[in-house]
């Protein structure tokens, strides 16, 4: 893989990106390539700009990249079809805009002794058109468009450098030589300087999040079906995008004039979610709120409370079957308030008959007539049989499914790791490359602490924000590995139920945090590595990073972790 500088794309079209991930897939390790780069010594323009240039041991090339059609007539060139909103036409063509720049990056080069005898060309890249049109500006030699696209692009490079070297000796007379690695090093420094080109663990973490939030095919083509079927059942692994989909579709609801109810099991989720509806003009006609705690509402205000706060039962049976059946029962003497759409999102943590009662009650007509969409992760059902039932329950009011297969939230090795931990295989199709998500190893509690502070302390010198960061456990915090830990790299400690704090690390259980996600996640108490009971809590938990987990694992568990590890191994060869 090509070093790309930056690492990153940013603000750029969508062919660009499309050749910027290949161009880092095809090319050489030693190779570098800089996007969207600024020439100030350019002939035509105060200041000058190329898509792409090509560091690389067969030369130095400025590549244009044209999105769309692209069609020249009579002297003008025409981009995108005519009539539609991206339709434009210019008087300098893309063979013209590389040749300028390229052109201005001589001048740079020339500058240097030993850099001035070096080869160097332009190209023209357009991925999806056909161009076969002929002119005194156009030069074939170096242009790749649809036909041949799919090729690899280190070929692409090397008919370059055939090309351009043919143009210098047959019209020049002249013989250039290509960049050894050590000039190319060099090249990179004059062009683009570390002070400018290297990106910050938090700028890269940024760039990360607006590459992972672009809409797969599949969360398009579900959107679209929910917007055609009155009743539908989204599924998908952690971090194939159900929560946004679920935001989405309470938004177009209630700009058609629908009343919402959004339910979810999690109370920070429902926080999340509103946060993110806030400043929507439609947000007055959606209701957010996590299921139990409206539950409650309903229950207290029936008297029912007291009996309710004297149920001691096991936390999947309270909220499973106790808290559906006082609201049922409280539903007689108050009769809740019905929307006109259900959006259910994390809907396995809600899937009991009981609870589907419960629902049957908020959404105008019932389950069976009315209109609901309901979003889950079938991996994470934690109420087995009961889970089971309730699913061929909804079957019987009839619905239309669709599944999300692509990994919209988590890069590669977040997925990898999360997938060896736990054991359940999180998605990989569509996961973007990002950092090393390795394990931190530590031989007792002070000395996991002391690992801890000093990871969090390196993440915030790279640039990474305390929101950015979350401590997850599988305990509460007066359990937790760092009980009593005030503070982390001189930031307090604060437990993220009490309320967000910019100014603070924030603390979560697992448990706490389902439906959420962060930048960075530490998992601290990862006790029971390989063992079935522990399985769901590692993958929901460890799955809620985006760009960066480290789980910190005792020293005992490293066996454990070896073999998860091989297990895993053995299932991907197997597919």
């Amino acid at each position: 893989m090509a070093v790309l500088i930056p690492e990153v794309p940013g603000k750029c079209t969508g062919s660009e990106r499309q050749v910027f991930h290949r161009l880092e897939r095809d090319l050489d390790d030693d190779w570098v390539v800089l996007h969207s780069l600024g020439l100030v010594n350019h002939d035509a323009k105060l200041w000058g700009e190329a898509d792409f240039v090509v560091l690389s041991t067969k030369g130095v090339f400025v590549l244009e990249v044209k999105g769309g059609d692209v069609a020249c007539r009579d002297g003008v060139w025409h981009y995108g079809k005519p009539g539609s909103k991206d339709y434009y036409t210019k008087q300098e063509g893309p063979f013209k805009q590389a040749k300028d720049a390229m052109f201005a990056l001589k001048k740079v080069l020339d500058r240097e002794p030993d850099l001035r005898r070096l080869l160097t060309g332009y190209g023209v890249v357009m991925p999806h058109a056909v161009f076969a049109t002929e002119g005194p500006e156009i030069e074939p030699g170096v242009l790749l468009d649809k036909r041949a696209f799919a090729q690899h692009l280190g070929f692409y490079i090397g008919r370059l450098n055939r090309f351009w070297d043919n143009v210098y000796r047959e019209r020049h007379g002249d013989n250039r030589v290509s960049p050894t690695p050590d000039q190319i090093r060099r090249i990179r420094e004059l062009l683009r300087p570390n002070v400018e080109s290297t990106l910050s663990l938090g700028s890269y973490l940024n760039g990360l999040e607006e590459d992972l939030i672009q809409l797969t095919n599949r969360q398009i083509r579900a959107a679209r079906g929910m917007e055609h079927n009155p009743r539908t059942v989204i599924t998908g692994r952690a971090g194939t995008g159900k929560t946004v989909l679920a935001i989405d579709r309470a938004r177009r609801l209630a700009e058609a004039g629908k009343d919402v109810l959004y339910i979810c099991f999690n109370k920070m989720l429902a926080r999340h979610v509103e946060f993110s509806l806030h400043d929507k003009p439609e947000v007055e006609r959606i209701r957010v709120r996590h299921l139990h705690g409206l539950m409650s509402d309903s229950i207290t205000e029936a008297g029912m409370g007291a009996r309710l706060a004297a149920i001691n039962a096991p936390e999947v049976e309270l909220f499973g079957k106790v808290f559906p059946e006082f609201f049922i029962e409280a539903a007689l003497a108050v009769e809740p308030v019905t929307a006109d759409v259900l959006v259910v999102d994390e809907a396995q943590d809600l899937l009991t008959t009981l609870n589907l009662d419960a629902l049957d009650l908020l959404v105008k007509d019932g389950l069976r007539r009315g209109s609901w969409n309901v979003f889950l992760d079938p991996l994470q059902n934690i109420y087995g049989k009961d889970g089971e039932d309730a699913m061929d329950h909804l079957m019987e009011a009839g619905f239309a499914s669709y599944e999300l297969h692509e990994n919209c939230r988590n890069t590669r090795q977040v997925a990898v790791q999360t997938s060896i931990i736990s054991g359940v295989d999180m998605a990989m199709e569509g996961a973007i490359d990002g950092l090393p998500s390795d394990c931190i190893y530590y031989s007792n509690r002070s000395g996991c602490v002391e690992r801890l502070n000093a990871e969090v302390e390196r993440l915030l010198k790279a640039g990474v924000e305390p929101r950015d960061i979350i401590v997850l456990s599988t305990r509460q915090q007066k359990n937790s590995s760092i009980a009593g830990v005030d503070k982390l790299a001189g930031m307090k400690v604060r437990d993220l139920s009490d309320g967000p704090d910019d100014a603070a690390i924030h603390f979560s259980t697992v448990h706490a945090f389902k439906g959420l996600e962060r930048k960075v996640v530490l998992a601290i108490d990862l006790e029971g590595i390989g063992d079935e009971l522990c399985s769901l809590v590692h993958y929901a938990g460890l799955s809620r990073a985006m760009g960066l987990l480290r789980p910190f694992v005792a020293e005992s568990e490293r066996k454990n972790y070896k073999a998860q590890a091989e297990r895993f191994g053995a299932r991907v060869a197997a597919h």
